[in-house]
């Protein structure tokens, strides 16, 4: 889950799944060779256009859905990580993996979100950003500061 601070907010890039009205945080598969980490930043990069630096984990939800392409049930576990964003546009999501991304301040992402255990995670990213936020570590204005910070934390 990447966190877009802007001026005294921080924005949340949801998307919404081709063909349904389902809103979502960006998630994927992780391929061959990919750790956790790498896999949600490569899928934050794809789905969103975004890219952003993981911070740390938030938490794991599994789920089963219907896949079209595989004509079966499948079951799927799904790494959250908390990220901070570093550079792009959303503008250049890949339109073949979603239909359309949209940045909301995440005090509210909770309520736009489809699906429970995504909510969960949003609850656990509130949490985890009062933390780091009361230490100063995303209160810094300057975004050059917050990532040596950034840098000297991880």
């Amino acid at each position: 889950m990447l966190l877009v601070p802007v001026g005294d907010h921080i924005l949340v890039p949801l998307i919404t799944v081709p063909g349904s009205e389902v809103v979502g945080l960006p998630k994927g598969r992780i391929e061959r060779g990919e750790t956790a980490v790498e896999a949600a930043v490569r899928e934050m990069h794809e789905e969103t256009g975004l890219t952003g630096m993981a911070l740390e984990p938030l938490g794991t939800i599994s789920y089963r859905f219907w896949a079209h392409a595989e004509k079966s049930r499948v079951n799927k576990s799904v790494d959250f990580f908390l990220m901070l964003y570093h550079a792009g546009s959303r503008a250049r999501y890949r339109p073949d993996e979603v239909e359309d991304v949209h940045l909301v301040p995440l005090a509210d992402a909770e309520a736009e979100l489809t699906h429970d255990g995504e909510k969960a995670i949003i609850r656990a990213a509130r949490r985890r950003v009062r933390d780091l936020s009361a230490g100063g570590f995303l209160a810094v204005p300057d975004p050059l500061a917050r990532d040596r910070l950034i840098a000297a934390a991880v």
